[in-house]
């Protein structure tokens, strides 16, 4: 580091005066010893001169240096007087010693209490800079702290943000983007974040949804790998700084991407893990404990969103679905029929519509009970639900009655399906169990265009037709 100008000149000015004073002490000590060893021996009149100029200069040089140098001068200046008044006796070479001891003994004196005094003020000095440090570094752990507090406020804004969408969803696809999004966003140090839920019906985990970072290749582990199964397995939080040094997991099985670090969450919509949100980098110990803890309070809140979409939607399954046959209700068939219609007649394809009601079903439950009734009515339904094509739609339209959707159906394939269904339920539906009276159906089919060119037409059609087959002996389908 560069000095100042200032002190720069006031190091040289010191310099010189110190070179100026050595010589000046040289130059008077070898005059003094010179004259005094000389063959005439000279009068201490001519050594007095000599002896003040090594006097002066020996009381300046403790101003310049330290007692180190003053110190032996000093003693060697005593010393050539002390010979020189030995050698002439002389009183004005006496006056000289004496001066000159007396001379040196007060500098010296004020040097120790100029020295003791210096030493002071550096320990004063010591003390304001430890006290400097130490304030300093107070000061750099505050605004340590402080940027960490703004940090934390900005993050729990931002899930404050998170929870405030969450409410305005009920969809569990738009809770899913939502949550890779926001997850990824809120961290921001992953190269991938990837949300897994459990599939109830095959009991494995499936990718949801998913996000990474341009560059990063395309994420292959679609039912899960490690990471996930610790997860699910323990329902606790995971945190990994470096794949390679943790015993609990296999570099090599992370689906073909780089993976170093790892943390992950389990998603508890439901007693369980539902889920598990993770965000992965390729470099270690990119994540910290408070990312952890931040992830896991994020995911408390996905987890509610998800709880609620599940209960949104059983209600909306239950607005839609009668709750003993699981069959839909009449109003949602009813929607449906209109849509197919329109459909239909766009593609000008048919639409078949069966209407189907069980022979005698009061008799039945009068004579064996209500829950008869409706062991019945619930392996009714899962009969037709059996024989309807994927691309239909049966229906619980009124008491014992059922009403059957077949869209791009002709009346011959129809009339097939239907009695199908009609000699299926008359061979394994029993009015009192196994050993009871066969419970059979009647059934009415239409066919749109060429019996009904509406709604209401395509259903009081297969309803007259329904009620033809009940007219003509029950147990049988009716299509014309």
């Amino acid at each position: 580091m560069a000095r100042p100008r200032g002190l720069r000149s006031g190091v040289a000015a010191l310099r010189y005066l110190r070179g100026l004073t050595a010589a000046c002490a040289l130059v008077s000590y070898a005059g003094f010893v010179f004259l005094l060893l000389s063959g005439h021996a000279p009068a201490a009149r001519a050594l007095h001169p000599w002896a003040l100029a090594m006097i002066v200069v020996t009381a300046y040089a403790w101003s310049l240096f330290p007692r180190t140098i003053s110190a032996p001068l000093s003693g060697a200046v005593l010393l050539g007087l002390l010979i020189g008044w030995l050698s002439r006796r002389s009183a004005l070479l006496a006056y000289d010693l004496l001066m000159c001891a007396a001379l040196v003994g007060v500098v010296a004196i004020q040097q120790s209490r100029r020295w003791k005094r210096l030493q002071r003020l550096q320990q004063q000095v010591d003390d304001v800079a430890e006290n400097l440090y130490v304030k300093q570094q107070a000061l750099a752990v505050a605004r340590d702290a402080s940027v960490s507090l703004h940090r934390k406020r900005a993050r729990y804004q931002d899930l404050q943000a998170v929870a405030r969408d969450l409410s305005q969803l009920v969809e569990l696809e738009a809770i899913g983007r939502l949550a890779v999004e926001r997850g990824f966003e809120l961290i921001g140090k992953a190269d991938a974040c990837l949300l897994y839920l459990v599939d109830r019906e095959r009991q494995e985990l499936a990718l949801f949804a998913s996000r990474k970072s341009p560059g990063v290749p395309a994420v292959r582990e679609k039912q899960g790998d490690q990471f996930e199964q610790y997860v699910v397995r323990t329902q606790r939080p995971l945190l990994v700084n470096d794949v390679r040094r943790d015993f609990r997991f296999n570099a090599r099985q992370s689906g073909g991407r780089v993976i170093a670090s790892v943390i992950a969450c389990p998603l508890r919509a439901a007693p369980g893990a539902d889920g598990v949100l993770r965000l992965d980098s390729a470099a270690p110990s990119t994540f910290t404990q408070d990312d952890l803890r931040l992830l896991d309070i994020f995911l408390s809140l996905i987890s509610a969103a998800v709880a609620n979409a599940h209960l949104f939607a059983q209600t909306q399954q239950l607005a839609l679905t009668d709750g003993l046959t699981g069959l839909y209700r009449r109003q949602p068939f009813l929607e449906q029929l209109s849509r197919e219609l329109a459909r239909a007649v766009r593609a000008r394809e048919p639409l078949a519509m069966l209407m189907l009601d069980i022979d005698d079903f009061k008799r039945h439950n009068d004579a064996l009970g209500h829950p008869a009734g409706d062991r019945i009515l619930k392996t009714i339904a899962d009969l037709a639900r059996e024989h309807i094509p994927p691309h239909g739609m049966c229906s619980r339209y009124g008491g014992e009655e059922f009403a059957v959707l077949l869209p791009q159906t002709s009346r011959q394939d129809a009339a097939a399906l239907a009695e199908r269904i009609r000699r299926q339920i008359e061979s394994a539906v029993r009015a009192d169990g196994a050993s009871g009276a066969p419970v059979t159906v009647s059934i009415g089919v239409a066919i749109f265009p060429e019996d009904a060119q509406s709604e209401t037409d395509l259903i009081r059609r297969s309803d007259q037709r329904l009620y033809q087959a009940k007219r003509a002996g029950k147990n049988q389908v009716v299509s014309a």
